[in-house]
């Protein structure tokens, strides 16, 4: 079976609402992903206290080294 995966573009920025859409997950586990202490998805803010946003390489980056195998998961 082929397996479907999104690259973000790596030029860009993205809200963690945005990527949540993109990725048919709560915007709530998003913000997990950047908390996530031992191995954080990097997030940067436009401002301080500011809107979070994740650059698109980032995301790249971080789906490619958390992928999983359903099959021997």
């Amino acid at each position: 079976m082929a397996r479907v995966s999104f690259q973000f573009d790596d030029k860009k920025f993205y809200s963690p609402t945005r990527i949540a859409e993109i990725l048919a997950i709560n915007k709530c586990t998003v913000y997990r992903m950047v908390n996530n202490i031992e191995d954080p998805l990097p997030a940067v803010r436009l401002k301080r206290n500011g809107q979070l946003r994740v650059n698109g390489k980032d995301l790249n980056e971080y789906m490619s080294s958390h992928e999983v195998d359903p099959v021997n998961e």
